[in-house]
């Protein structure tokens, strides 16, 4: 069986390395947008920061994951599983600020692959702590 060391470690550098893929799909979501729309500044302001949040919550997650934390492992497994449905959903339902549903460009492939693997990964490390208590 592989070890928690490495479980840990591989969740945070998932964690880290969607984060900085959520800020590349975030910003070229917020153009497509801005530009569908026509307020630009506004649209591209309110994907942005929401974008930009959901990555830091992403480098935070892998921070305390790498670090061991034990007690923030259900929440930052609800941020994946949440963020997951977002990603699914927005392709499919009409957003209520653009009337549409996002188009599907080429990050949201790995972004759904990393997707998953946190959602595994973080189920394995609950488990374990489910079972350790």
């Amino acid at each position: 069986m592989v070890s928690e060391k490495v479980v840990r470690f591989i969740t945070g550098i998932i964690a880290s390395a969607w984060a900085v893929l959520h800020l590349v799909v975030g910003y070229r979501t917020a153009v497509v947008a801005s530009q569908d729309v026509g307020h630009a500044s506004l649209i591209f302001a309110i994907f942005s920061e929401y974008f930009g949040f959901n990555a830091a919550l992403y480098i935070f997650a892998a921070y305390e994951i790498i670090t061991f934390t034990r007690r923030l492992l259900l929440p930052f497994f609800l941020l994946f599983l949440w963020n997951t449905i977002l990603l699914i959903a927005t392709r499919f339902i009409p957003l209520p600020i653009l009337g549409k549903p996002l188009p599907i460009i080429p990050p949201v492939i790995p972004a759904l692959l990393f997707d998953g693997i946190l959602l595994i990964t973080t189920s394995i490390l609950l488990v374990r702590r489910s079972v350790e208590q």
